[in-house]
């Protein structure tokens, strides 16, 4: 879909009725429950729930969710959720041109449904699929990476436009004004995700773009001009400025798609280019320490996005740095036969031997991965790994094209997801009542009052 008038496609969308077939509406829910799962994991850590408090919201509960008042500013809200949403980096994907965490809107949609709650549950769901797919397909149309922007600028659009249509009660031209202030605002440099700048920034980004969306939503609410070509004004517009005259455009039509394709981290916390090849490492790991004595390197074989944001071998300084290194996450899997997030810390007793294995490990492109990562139709996210002996035998090359969270492989996927999500909660409550409210909420029907769904929520621990 190619158009100068963003603002126009955008409120058009919004201020329309989406398909809402049931595998949509099932798609939501679990991307809801998994968003769900990663708040309450990430409210265990007491600095991170500190972080997302930001010393303003009264932490009394165990319960993160609890502990939100209607009281508190629909910012507040959003950053608080989706710092605990986005901070270990386990909540879903989406890959394309550009990069996104979609469930990184949660916390804006969230944040109006919680203050106004006169709605159906299908309300909230609706709203949240048009984030995720106003997201999704940014991400599909253009590229802000190579360019050396955020990817997180896509939840400041998505996010900031959903909410001033809710918040401004469909008012249109707020929605018009919103998205070009959005674009007056311009994205954020990604430099601290990536060598040497790599820091917790990566954590906390998304849940900045949300609450600047929402802020910038309010504003827009009062009569401001619409800036009619902030977008594509010769020399002092959004594209002219940040992407050196190229579009900015979806790469599909809008409806419901993206919600239902997403990519969900079931298994292990590591960027998602790299979760087939950890995949593909686990597969290897009892060969590899059978063979430990003869072992040379380790190759894998990779798709040029992987190249240019997870193959660093280069001085990791701390665990955001290391789940962002392909070799690192390799040499973890390779290693123990799994992957797990306090693998990433100093602190980890296998630390040093994961450090140094990673060092023999080397990644190249295979253009066909490539290839296949940016055809529609396919979508792969493909990896390969063999171990090299000393001898100059070989392993047999393990080849997955699509890590378990892959829509193509969502079936076998649900169960695990259901799994992660038990994990994470039962850090909160007991099995059975874990299992209880993910059940509930599965079974929540699009007519429900959404005070159900908050009921769920704030259930005592």
């Amino acid at each position: 879909m190619n158009s100068n008038n963003l603002d126009l496609l955008i409120t058009d969308y919004i201020s329309s009725d989406i398909e809402e077939d049931d595998n949509q509406f099932y798609s939501s829910k679990l991307a809801i429950l998994d968003t769900i799962g990663c708040i309450i994991e990430a409210s265990n850590h007491e600095n991170v729930l500190q972080f997302a408090s930001k010393n303003n919201l009264s932490l009394n509960f165990k319960n993160p969710f609890k502990n939100l008042s209607v009281n508190e500013s629909y910012e507040n809200i959003s950053w608080y959720l989706t710092v605990l949403t986005r901070w270990f980096d386990y909540n879903d994907t989406f890959l394309a041109k550009e990069w996104a965490h979609p469930s990184d809107n949660f916390g804006s949609i969230y944040s109006y449904f919680y203050k106004n709650k006169n709605y159906k549950f299908n309300d909230f769901t609706n709203a949240l699929t048009k984030a995720y797919e106003l997201q999704g397909s940014l991400c599909l149309g253009t590229s802000l990476n190579k360019l050396g922007y955020d990817h997180v600028f896509y939840v400041k659009l998505a996010s900031g436009s959903v909410f001033s249509y809710l918040v401004n009660n469909g008012d249109t031209n707020a929605v018009r004004r919103t998205v070009n202030n959005i674009l007056l605002d311009g994205p954020s440099l990604r430099a601290y995700r990536h060598f040497p700048n790599v820091g917790k920034r990566k954590s906390w980004a998304a849940a900045d773009a949300s609450r600047r969306g929402i802020e910038l939503a309010i504003i827009s609410s009062y009569k401001d001009e619409i800036y009619e070509s902030v977008q594509n004004e010769n020399k002092w517009g959004f594209e002219s400025s940040f992407l050196d005259n190229s579009k900015i455009e979806f790469g599909k039509d809008l409806n419901n798609w993206v919600i239902q394709n997403i990519l969900f981290k079931v298994l292990f916390p590591a960027e998602f280019h790299g979760q087939s090849a950890v995949e593909a490492a686990i597969e290897l790991s009892e060969e590899f320490n059978k063979n430990i004595n003869k072992f040379e390197k380790v190759n894998i074989y990779t798709h040029e996005p992987a190249m240019r944001i997870i193959s660093n071998k280069e001085v990791l300084k701390n665990a955001s740095d290391r789940d962002h290194s392909m070799e690192y996450m390799v040499a973890a899997a390779l290693l123990y036969g799994e992957l797990k997030y306090e693998m990433y810390e100093e602190s980890f007793e296998g630390f040093e031997n994961i450090n140094n294995l990673r060092k023999k490990i080397f990644v190249s492109e295979q253009p066909q991965f490539t290839k296949d990562y940016y055809e529609f139709s396919k979508r792969y996210i493909s990896n390969s790994i063999e171990i090299v002996y000393n001898d100059n035998s070989t392993s047999e090359k393990i080849t997955i094209e699509n890590p378990i969270g892959h829509p193509s492989r969502r079936e076998e996927a649900i169960p695990l997801l259901k799994d992660k999500f038990l994990r994470n909660v039962e850090s909160l409550f007991n099995t059975e009542k874990a299992i209880e409210i993910w059940d509930k909420i599965i079974n929540l029907e699009k007519d429900d009052d959404l005070n159900k769904f908050f009921n769920i929520l704030n259930e005592d621990e």
